[in-house]
Order: structure tokens, then sequence, then C-alpha cells
């Protein structure tokens, strides 16, 4: 089996390097595998790249299209940190993004982990998908845990934690507002990113989608069993495709003894922001780094103006040492 990298180049990433320095420094991509991998690789990447001026739209699409010709098992494994990778499956239209470049993923949450993500911290990462997050915080926070429901997901999660020497807690289940519930996740294998326990019923049977059981777990559950001892703020970034408030209120101890923090998306499809004033409803403020106060409903809808994606906040407690540092201005 022979490795070599992509062009025989290293790639510069947009936002991929090790945490603090991830817009900065380069990525290297391998490929290993014989001719099939290689082509694939340079295909998928041209596309990446071809896509950049309309923000890689119909690249997850067209990724699919092109992998009906190649083995589903191909992967490239692209070096997101100076001491981090992540393996990624050619036919994974949503992280073969990452071979442009140009391509920033969730700056936000960039944005916002670099300023409430301490040493002392423990992160929650919520909805963890193949662990880019996990991978690249995992020396940053006291504690790392990582949580996903769908259970291919979990497994390339999981290769991905071993690619990069363990160091991360990972747990299989489903947030939800009480423990031991079992649950229906939907999902594609094409399409994993948006894996839900809600809001997906109607994909059962369609075109690949598929139904599996998985146990609910609470936030609050995940913290006595895994940051049990341990002091510190919570950093919790909730990607969890429509649960998001069930998650929530499976928090309310922790939210009661802890100083917490919930990274998390509204959707630009819900002009009610429910997520956002589900969350003010508990007495939360919902901040945007860079902004020097709390943002009102009107104000979160009116950054929502792409219906097709999601817009990612914060939100804590107003008395929460995270305030002052999500409104510090961007340099």
């Amino acid at each position: 089996m022979s490795r070599t990298e992509v062009g025989n180049r290293e790639i510069h990433a947009g936002n991929v390097t090790e945490y603090r320095a991830h817009r900065k420094r380069s990525r290297r991509v391998t490929v290993r595998g014989g001719v099939g991998p290689h082509l694939q690789a340079v295909a998928v990447e041209l596309l990446a790249r071809a896509a950049r001026p309309v923000r890689h739209r119909g690249v997850q699409r067209l990724t699919w299209m092109l992998s009906k010709y190649f083995d589903t098992n191909n992967g490239v494994t692209i070096r997101i940190g100076e001491e981090s990778r992540l393996h990624v499956h050619l036919d994974d239209g949503y992280w073969t993004k990452l071979l442009d470049p140009g391509f920033v993923y969730e700056p936000e949450i960039g944005d916002m982990l670099d300023r409430v993500l301490t040493s002392e911290a423990i992160f929650l990462d919520c909805g963890a998908n193949i662990g880019f997050w996990s991978v690249l915080t995992r020396h940053r926070a006291r504690r790392v845990v990582a949580v996903e429901a769908s259970p291919e997901t979990f497994h390339r999660l999981t290769d991905n934690i071993a690619l990069n020497g363990g160091g991360v807690a990972l747990v299989h289940a489903a947030l939800w507002g009480h423990d031991d519930v079992s649950l229906s996740i939907v999902g594609h294998h094409l399409c994993h990113a948006a894996a839900s326990v809600c809001e997906r019923d109607g994909d059962i049977g369609r075109n690949g989608w598929r139904s599996f059981d998985v146990a609910s777990l609470t936030l609050d559950t995940l913290v006595e069993r895994h940051c049990a001892g341990l002091t510190g703020p919570v950093v919790v970034k909730l990607d969890v495709e429509g649960a998001e408030i069930p998650a929530v209120e499976g928090a309310r101890k922790t939210l009661s003894e802890r100083d917490v923090v919930f990274l998390f998306e509204d959707h630009g499809q819900d002009p009610t922001c429910k997520v956002s004033r589900h969350l003010m409803d508990m007495g939360m403020v919902v901040m945007s780094p860079g902004r020097r106060r709390p943002l009102e409903i009107r104000e979160i809808a009116a950054l929502k103006i792409d219906p097709t994606r999601g817009y990612n906040f914060a939100a804590c407690r107003p008395d929460a040492p995270f305030v002052e540092s999500l409104a510090r201005p961007r340099p």
C-alpha cells in the first residue's frame, strides 16, 4: 500500500491548524492506496476549489455523484494542526470541502472557542460528528468529552480520536431532556451531518435514509459521569440537529452549579429563533463574538439572512465570566 501527498505539496488552510493558530499555518493531505483514491482526491479537491465563489454550495451533492465510481472506503488524512489529523472519507461531501484551502469551517465556533476555552475549562463537544473540534481542543481544555448519536459517525469519530492518540472521552448517546429514553435517530450514510432524532421521520425508507435506536442522555448526567471532581467552567458546543431545546432542558442542575456557556446553532430557516428564545427564557443572554452587548431576538432574526444555513451564537448567564470575553472587540 502506497502513501503519497496530493500533488506532492502542502495545502494552505484557511482555518484548520492547532487551535488558536488554526488560520495561519498549513495542512497536509495524505492519500493511501492506488490510483483510484488519488484520482478521487484530486477530483474532489477541484470540485471544492471551483465552488468557492458560491460558498461551496453543491459540493456535497457533486461529491456523492462522483463517489459512485469509486470505492466507498477511499479516504484522505488531513493534518489540521501541528499535532492533529483528521481522516475524511472521500464520499463525505460535508467534510471534503476541507480539501479547498479557502474553505473555513465554522469560523464563528473557532472565534468563540478562542474566547472562552481555557486550560481550566471542560469542553463538551455535543454533536461531535467525526471529531474536528474534539481533536483540535484535546490539549487545550482540562477535559474534552465528545458525544455523537449516529452509529456510523460515532465509529468514524472513534477512529479519528485513536488516530490522534486518544485524550478524549467518547460517548455514544443522544442528548435529551431525560436519561435512558430509547430514541430513533434518522440518518443517511452520505448525509451524516443531518442525522437527527427530530424532524426526520418522514425520510425513513426514502433514498437510503435509515433509522437507528440510540439511548438518551442528559447533560447533567454527562457532567456527573465524566467531570466529577473537576472544577472550572463548562463550554458546551451544541450541534444536535433540532434537539437543542431538550438538550439544554437536561442541563438545569449543571447550570445551577457551574459557569456554563453554550455555543449553539440557530438555523436560518427558523424566523422565530426558537432556540435563542428558549435560552433567554431560561435566564441566559445570547451573544455574538465581538458585539459589546447581548442580542435581542429581533437582532438575531435580522442576522439570519440565509435560510439554508445555520448561525452560531453563544448563550450564558448574564453574570458569567464569558460575557466579557465574548464582547471583546475583534483584533
